[in-house]
């Protein structure tokens, strides 16, 4: 019950007592003492430049020193500087974040997150900044309802990032380089050119960055190594940026970006003796075994542009700002089709990859992207997906930089922002004649066509009253406008939706400062999302209850917090504590896989009942609890130590939901198996497709609580050389995760990195050792609720060999999914500049 946190408290020790080791011969002397202060940080969490212990909220900062010490090299690496926050999903088009309790999956909750991300002050798709991360200046997590200060209404926060911006002054240069023993390799560096001094200045700034994504590689390989290449993900990407400032009241910066990212990825698997104890059937595969049964795996490339402008205008005390962006993103993602391994070669006769070889295969996916090289390798049924999405944003904002009568601040503008998200897609089905006779080959086309439109104005009004008190209120007025379109096979299931809302979200603060140190404050907000149109159920035959598990109502949430920020011992330390409580209407749940009775079109006129899964929506009541604390200590000026924790608590009380309820008791099932058509027909009422349950139970599956410690201490060895060693401990407790799922609970777990190295005092070289996971701890992150399961169809015959009908089964592989903690990883570090880096 001990060890993983002590392992956690071990990493941090281990720092601490190289540290003491190198300095037993000397005490701390009083001049060290007095000049152990905390660095300020500065935030532009309320659009304007203030000490985040002036900001009476929870706002969590990772610097551009933090990225590059502790060696994060993706964006969802920042997890774990960030206590509460989970991302997902680095190599795929469907990146999420969860924070505060409640989740987004971009997949099944619409065009608005739980959490926004900004770039350069304006709003950008989450999957482009979770590529690679390099060149960034400082990103922050602001917490709580956003929207009254910048870009879209958010319920549970946004995380802002940006870049490093031109120095106008100096020349320089900058590289850094990482190699590991896990075959991961990057490389970024970047050039400062001035080219007026003081008023025209350029930064371009680049990466390449390979690594073996999941490194879990496909038992195929060996077999077949021409059609199952080695995992990998590669990534390269340059940006350029220009800042001119021909006076002291204009300032104009540009940033130009573009990314391309390849990736070939493997369904990670494990045995199912090894989940449920059951007879061994086939190879033995473990978790840390990284194996997979996929033919080709799934192939993702994604090209993403971008272009973002920021003008101010300061004239009598006041700024004039307008920030703009377009964004494009041409995605395409070649998925195999058979989660089970039925379609394989021992099965089926040499006719099948014959007939998988046939001409014009391939042209099916050139026709959905552009890209050759994401053609099958016809060696699989596939599904294979294009989006081609485009995004324009533009806010013009009027702000004071002197207080009005010396008393007041503000901040007015007005949004725009379009997204136009369509997308083609093509399934491949197989049709039996008999369990290995493959009789033909369904091609389900389907076109996706979807935007949305949203106009807001804002405003916000801060009154200084005297020198401790502070009182602050906003609000936003909101017309969102969204369109969706579903074609299926040239037919249209659903009608096209046009939805039109209108609403107003506000926000209030008060804060006291009793003195310099210590300030408490208590703030306010409401937040709204609009209702979700869930796509992917393409069954001919929807019903009414099926469709309200896919359209939902706009999600509205009310939030309470306190906290309270101090600093102590003359500034070498701080401690701030938040509580908070936030309550959701029709809050867009999303549970775990659903079974229900698909409706496929054969044909024209032809349509057979099929078991189908889908992960169906509901919206649903949600209240959430949490506690975030966050404190650090300058011990020494050579030595410090810092640690956040965060608590929340997200419950749902009775929430409709779509469930699998086989037994028709209204609980939600915890099934081993895939249920037969057969089983979903005998359950369900007449004329209803999927199962309803009253749910009442947590509102994600992510751990209620983590915590991390950071500690950093060095040493002078020469006059032009430091020795340094860093620690980075993180704890996650133990988690059920999904109540229907018996087999993904998680053990409590705790990750140690440690980092050592040697550097030069000014910073203009530093090469380090790091060892990620050095205990290489173990753990099951998740399972499936059942094994990987591939739907077949048996077409029936009549007369003249004519197709009359269809029966629907399912295969049931002897393997589950499984996801796992990374092992461990060791690699060298070398980082080098001069001049503006």
């Amino acid at each position: 019950m001990f060890v993983r946190p002590a392992l956690f408290l071990a990493g941090v020790g281990l720092v601490s007592v190289g540290h003491q080791a190198s300095a037993q011969s000397a005490g701390p002397s009083a001049s060290e003492v007095e000049t152990a202060k905390l660095e300020e940080i500065i935030v532009m969490a309320r659009r304007r430049e203030e000490s985040i212990q002036d900001v009476p909220q929870t706002v969590n900062v990772v610097t551009s020193d933090q990225i590059e010490r502790l060696n994060v090299r993706n964006f969802t690496d920042l997890q774990s500087l960030l206590p509460g926050l989970t991302l997902s999903g680095g190599g795929s088009y469907s990146t999420a974040a969860t924070v505060r309790g409640v989740a987004f999956n971009p997949e099944a909750s619409g065009n608005n997150p739980t959490v926004e991300f900004y770039l350069n002050d304006t709003p950008i798709a989450s999957n482009f900044l979770f590529q690679s991360t390099f060149d960034v200046g400082q990103l922050e997590l602001l917490r709580g309802p956003q929207g009254t200060l910048r870009g879209r209404a958010a319920p549970s926060g946004s995380i802002t990032v940006t870049t490093r911006r031109p120095d106008l002054s100096d020349f320089g240069v900058s590289a850094n380089a990482t190699a590991t023993d896990t075959h991961a390799y990057k490389y970024d560096a970047a050039i400062n050119v001035p080219i007026i001094k003081e008023m025209l200045a350029l930064r371009v700034a680049a990466v390449s960055d390979e690594n073996e994504f999941n490194r879990v590689d496909t038992v195929k390989r060996a077999s077949d190594p021409a059609h199952n290449p080695e995992p990998f993900r590669d990534t390269e990407a340059v940006r350029a940026s220009l800042r001119f400032e021909p006076t002291d009241w204009l300032a104009l910066n540009v940033m130009y970006q573009t990314l391309d990212q390849k990736n070939t990825s493997y369904t990670q698997v494990r045995s199912s003796s090894l989940v449920t104890g059951e007879a061994q059937s086939g190879d033995l595969i473990r978790p840390y075994d990284f194996r997979s049964l996929e033919d080709q795996g799934s192939r993702n490339q994604q090209e993403m542009d971008i272009f973002i402008w920021n003008l101010d205008v300061r004239i009598a005390g006041q700024r004039l700002s307008y920030s703009g962006a377009a964004n494009e993103q041409d995605i395409a993602i070649l998925g195999q089709n058979d989660n089970g391994d039925y379609f394989s070669p021992q099965r089926f006769t040499p006719a099948v990859r014959a007939f998988q070889d046939r001409p014009g295969y391939e042209a099916v996916c050139q026709e959905q992207g552009r890209r050759v090289d994401l053609v099958p390798t016809n060696q699989n049924y596939f599904q294979c997906t294009h989006t081609d999405a485009k995004r324009r944003s533009h806010e013009l904002r009027l702000a004071s930089e002197e207080r009005v009568f010396g008393m007041f601040d503000y901040v007015v503008g007005a949004f725009y922002d379009y997204n136009d998200t369509p997308s083609r897609l093509t399934q491949e089905t197989p049709l039996l004649a008999a369990p290995t006779v493959l009789a033909a080959v369904n091609l389900t086309a389907i076109e996706r066509n979807g935007d949305s439109t949203e106009k807001s104005a804002f405003g916000n009004l801060t009154a200084h009253i005297g020198e401790a008190l502070e009182l602050s209120g906003g609000v936003r007025y909101i017309e969102y406008e969204n369109f969706s379109s579903i074609k299926v096979d040239g037919a249209y299931p659903t009608p096209d939706t046009r939805d039109k809302d209108s609403t107003a979200i506000y926000t209030g603060s008060a804060k006291y400062r009793f003195n310099d140190d210590v300030m408490v404050y208590a703030t306010v907000g409401t937040s709204w999302r609009p209702g979700v149109r869930v796509i992917g159920n393409f069954s001919a035959n929807i019903s009414p209850r099926e469709l309200g598990f896919l359209n939902l109502d706009p999600e509205e949430s009310t939030s309470y917090e306190a906290g309270i920020k101090t600093s102590f011992l003359d500034d070498r330390g701080m401690f701030n504590l938040s509580v908070y409580q936030q309550d959701f209407d029709d809050y867009v749940y999303r549970g775990g896989s659903v079974f229900f009775i698909n409706y496929r079109r054969l044909a024209p006129t032809v349509v057979v009942p099929e078991a189908g899964s889908l992960n169906f929506v509901a919206g649903v009541p949600v209240t959430v609890k949490g506690v975030e604390a966050e404190a650090s200590f300058q011990i020494r000026p050579r030595w410090s130590l810092s640690g956040n924790i965060s608590y929340a608590d997200g419950k749902i009380k009775n929430g409709t939901i779509a469930c699998n309820d086989l037994n028709g008791d209204g609980v939600p099932d915890t099934l081993t198996a895939a249920p037969t058509l057969a089983q979903l027909q005998s359950s369900l009422e007449p004329g209803q497709n999927v199962a309803q349950c009253q749910f009442s139970g947590r509102s994600t599956f992510a751990p209620e609580w983590s915590a991390n410690l950071q500690t950093e201490a060095s040493m002078e060895l020469t006059p032009r050389m430091d020795g340094f060693v860093r620690g980075l401990a993180t704890y996650t407790p133990s988690n059920s995760q999904d109540p229907s799922n018996s087999f993904d609970n998680v053990d409590s777990y705790a990750m140690v990195n440690l980092y050592a190295g040697v550097r030069d005092p000014d910073g203009q070289w530093e090469v380090s050792l790091f060892a990620k996971n050095i205990f290489d701890e173990k753990v099951v992150l998740n399972s499936g609720a059942s094994p990987l399961t591939t739907n077949l169809t048996t077409l029936r015959f009549g007369p003249g060999g004519a197709v009359i009908g269809s029966t629907g089964s399912s295969f049931a592989s002897p393997y589950y999914s499984v996801n796992v903690l990374p092992e461990r990883e060791v690699g060298i570090n070398l980082r080098v500049g001069f001049g503006s880096r």
